[in-house]
């Protein structure tokens, strides 16, 4: 009987290790089978981690840039840029709001065409289907007429509003007639060679509907003429990227002297989305704008008033008191002044000399240099306001009585830390020119 009991257990032993592999293998794949979700499920967790932290890393880069509103660049050519962004349609193209261009003295007092070039870069990059309008007060430049023309070969709509004597010896008044079409190039003919004032038709604007770069509603204005002279001229080109509300009323005026109907009196004032205000001249009656404007600074230990103007002539004379005013209550006040084609009112420099108010000329320096920008800079309480406000004021409007009074002229304010720095920068490097041989 023990013999049997034993032959028993000796067959359930040998059982058992018989099955017992077996069982092993089948546990085995039980195994796999049951965590073969648990890997995927983790890489798809990963990923999505992943894709998380790409993005909230895009939306920190993305507010880090948009913050940045002082962190103005300046390179070599004259070109700043703000940190502002404009997104093309799949929101991959990062593009400056606004951006300011110089034409700067060289030491070798040679040409300067950083805002021309940058002009037919604009030019250049606008898209089939899209509008183009400028109105320039001459136009002799081969470079910038053949862009135009290029732009309308690919189907851009080019409208072009130039000053009554426009067509003079040099003019590209030719080239754009006969690139363009007749239609698409009005010369001013209400008095004087204005199209809405009774002087002269004045505006360095430039307008377009969309880029290649994805931007849309982009306005330039300059001070720059389309001519080889001024490429020996101080000036400046504000552009600004996404401002419909500003591009709307630059465009309106744009038609306005397109249709060529005087209007004395046509002055108004736009205010565009970005902090912007543009004023449109002639101004036939009221007050003066700018001194309107100086009315608006209050001066504490701080205020400061920049000012780089080509022509300021003893017409305007309200604006020399309102600047002088300015001093004597405690802004520090200088101004650059041109005082080649058309030399300072002497009027406005004993008036501003009595108030301390230190005042730089710039005649004609070598290599024909001298000022053609027209702006000024206010870095003060204004309006009311509770804290400082920087602001740039800057267009074709020199301080002279008929571009306030019957010129067709433009003036724009920009309020933007970066593009306040810009002009500063561009003021020192006015100033110094002055006084250099």
């Amino acid at each position: 009987m023990r013999n049997l009991s034993l032959w028993i257990s000796l067959r359930i032993s040998l059982l058992a290790l018989l099955v017992l592999p077996l069982l092993l293998v089948l546990c085995t794949a039980c195994g796999d089978s049951g965590d073969a979700v648990a890997p995927d499920a983790a890489i798809a967790e990963d990923a999505a981690r992943v894709d998380s932290s790409v993005a909230s890393d895009a939306a920190l880069e993305l507010d880090a840039a948009t913050t940045a509103d002082d962190a103005a660049t300046i390179d070599d050519s004259g070109t700043a840029t703000d940190a502002g962004i404009v997104g093309d349609d799949l929101g991959t193209t990062m593009l400056p709001t606004f951006e300011a261009v110089f034409s700067r003295r060289p030491d070798a007092n040679g040409r300067d065409n950083n805002v021309e070039d940058r002009l037919i870069a604009l030019i250049d990059a606008a898209i089939p289907g899209s509008r183009v309008r400028v109105a320039i007060y001459t136009f002799t430049r081969s470079g910038p007429a053949d862009a135009l023309v290029r732009a309308a070969m690919r189907g851009v709509d080019v409208r072009v509003v130039l000053d009554g004597d426009a067509g003079g010896i040099g003019s590209e008044l030719g080239t754009l007639t006969d690139g363009l079409g007749a239609t698409a190039v009005h010369v001013c003919d209400a008095p004087g060679s204005a199209c809405i004032g009774s002087g002269i038709m004045h505006h360095k604007t430039f307008l377009f509907s969309a880029l290649s770069d994805g931007s849309t509603n982009v306005v330039v204005q300059a001070s720059h003429n389309l001519t080889t002279t001024q490429l020996t001229m101080h000036n400046n080109a504000v552009i600004i990227r996404g401002d419909a509300a500003l591009f709307a009323a630059y465009e309106r005026t744009w038609d306005d002297l397109s249709a060529d109907v005087e209007i004395p009196d046509y002055y108004r004032t736009d205010d565009g989305d970005l902090g912007t205000r543009v004023y449109f001249f002639p101004r036939a009656t009221g007050g003066d704008t700018s001194v309107s404007i100086l009315d608006n600074v209050t001066c504490d230990g701080t205020a400061r008033i920049r000012v780089a103007m080509a022509f300021f002539t003893n017409a305007r004379s309200e604006v020399a008191d309102a600047l002088a005013a300015r001093a004597r209550e405690g802004c520090n006040v200088v101004v650059v002044a041109g005082d080649a084609e058309i030399p300072l009112g002497a009027t406005v420099a004993s008036t501003l000399a009595a108030a301390g108010v230190t005042v730089v000329r710039y005649p004609d320096r070598g290599g024909g240099w001298s000022l053609h920008s027209k702006y000024l800079l206010i870095d003060s309480v204004y309006a009311g306001s509770p804290a400082h406000r920087r602001l740039v004021f800057t267009g074709s409007h020199n301080w002279t009585g008929p571009a306030l009074r019957i010129n067709d002229e433009t003036q724009l304010r920009i309020e933007n830390d970066a593009v306040f720095d810009a002009y500063l920068a561009d003021w020192e490097h006015v100033r110094a020119s002055a006084m250099r041989p």
